[in-house]
């Protein structure tokens, strides 16, 4: 289902009356996904609300998604920073595993998707109409704002 509001109150609202129950933000979500996430507090569930900037992902215990999509937010964009595992040889032949950080100035969205050479991985799509794809082994956080 699609469903789009024009406001981040409206799509609260909304992910409110379609949300089974009572939630609660993940604290470590930001830093582990780089996006927040609010969790189901009803005992055995698994269903979340991602705040994925342009839009709400509401994630159901029967495998169900909707997105909620936010006009205000997709209509400005946001700037985003991948940080990117990089080896770096030291020593020898000692590997030395660090972050490098890409910055966009603006992009419209991003999916968690199966890429074009089979790898899961991430997309942003960014202001000028690219696409940036970004492997999960590559990634370790995406963070907006």
């Amino acid at each position: 289902m699609y469903m789009k509001v024009k406001t981040e109150i409206d799509a609260w609202k909304l992910a409110n009356r379609l949300f089974p129950g009572d939630y609660e933000l993940d604290p470590e979500s930001k830093n582990s996904a780089g996006y927040p996430i609010f969790r189901s507090i009803e005992p055995g569930s698994n269903a979340s609300i991602c705040d994925l900037y342009d839009r709400l992902e509401l994630n159901y215990d029967d495998g169900r998604s909707e997105n909620i999509w936010i006009e205000d937010r997709r209509e400005k964009g946001a700037a985003v920073t991948v940080g990117m595992y990089r080896d770096r040889t030291v020593f020898g032949k000692v590997k030395v595993r660090e972050v490098m950080e890409l910055d966009c100035e603006r992009a419209y969205g991003l999916v968690v998707k199966e890429l074009d050479d089979g790898r899961q991985g991430i997309e942003i799509t960014l202001a000028n109409g690219e696409i940036a794809s970004f492997g999960n082994e590559n990634v370790a956080y995406v963070r907006f704002g």
